[in-house]
């Protein structure tokens, strides 16, 4: 692929051919990560159940993988009635390992973040776990960052990737709420800011069960992150993935589902053009399949950040489509 021009157009289906390239697609793009294991028994756990004024929050476990237990919180409405909407709430990276699913939940860090908090206090089901290195799941003895590196490598030794483990655990979290009696399983989505974000869009395109998203502050193209010079964590690379094409053919393969991408004007770190590309390129496949309507790109002034403005716009969004 020539670097200086390597966004070619898609290779659009048509509305007959789509069910068929989205499969194909989907392969390929399971190979680039690796492949995904067996599912085996989630043997889910609750830990603690707290009843509060409208909601009840729930500290649950579930396994991922046998023996890789995922810490999570669940916030259940209590003044709404069953069954409810869902929503993978996935935090954000920020360098801050000590912190996952307590930030989304609104416990710690940054206020901004408390979306799994906001959305339960809308009527939504929010399921919020700690990501592979984060919290919980954090190593015993390795720093944060040590942790990330190191597992980065060794799922590479193994012919494997850290972005596909982390996309593995958000379709066994989709598990766990449709095993939820409570969850209406053709209601399920997802939300997440700057890696949460990036994992919302990796994510929808392979589990086809994330029904709608709202992604903010990671949504560009890897050529303007390359043309920009930025890094980001070890798990936003895909090894050859610029050999398949770029992130506009990952969110294309969401298409028709609905998602409303989230960018900060000032975020230099994901260069807005690389936003206005991956939305150019893949509404191209969301217009020949009749819903230009639920692909949307909001732009605040801001930088990297989850503002109000951009928070109630995500929340309308997932009302709307959920």
């Amino acid at each position: 692929m020539d670097l200086q021009n390597p966004l070619s157009p898609l290779e659009l289906p048509t509305p007959a051919e789509h069910a068929k390239w989205v499969r194909a697609k989907r392969r390929q793009l399971t190979r680039l990560l690796g492949g995904f294991p067996e599912k085996t028994p989630l043997n889910a756990r609750l830990r603690r159940r707290q009843e509060e004024g409208d909601r009840i929050v729930e500290w649950v476990t579930y396994e991922s993988e046998p023996g890789d237990v995922v810490p999570a919180v669940v916030m259940i409405p209590r003044r709404h009635t069953p069954p409810f909407p869902a929503v993978v709430c996935h935090h954000q990276h920020a360098g801050q390992y000590d912190l996952g699913k307590s930030e989304v939940a609104g416990w710690k860090g940054n206020p901004q973040q408390a979306y799994a908090a906001e959305l339960c206090a809308r009527g939504y089901l929010v399921l919020a776990p700690d990501t592979i290195g984060f919290e919980e799941r954090r190593h015993p003895r390795m720093s944060g960052e040590h942790y990330e590196h190191f597992l980065a490598q060794e799922y590479l030794l193994k012919g494997l990737t850290l972005q596909g483990k982390m996309i593995w655990d958000v379709m066994r979290a989709v598990d766990y709420l449709t095993e939820r009696p409570e969850v209406d399983p053709k209601r399920i989505g997802m939300i997440g800011h700057s890696m949460g974000a990036a994992e919302t869009w990796f994510s929808m395109s392979l589990e086809p069960r994330l029904k709608a998203g709202a992604a903010s502050c990671a949504t560009t193209t890897y050529v303007a992150i390359m043309g920009a010079e930025a890094l980001h964590n070890p798990g936003f690379y895909v090894p050859g993935i610029l050999k398949w094409g770029d992130i506009p053919e990952v969110v294309s393969m969401i298409a028709p589902r609905p998602l409303l991408i989230l960018n900060g004007a000032q975020d230099l770190r994901f260069p807005l053009e690389g936003a206005r590309e991956v939305v150019s390129r893949a509404g191209m496949l969301y217009r020949r399949l009749g819903k230009p309507e639920a692909l949307e790109l909001f732009v605040s002034p801001a930088g990297h950040e989850f503002t109000d403005e951009m928070r109630q716009r995500a929340y309308n969004w997932l009302d709307r489509w959920l």
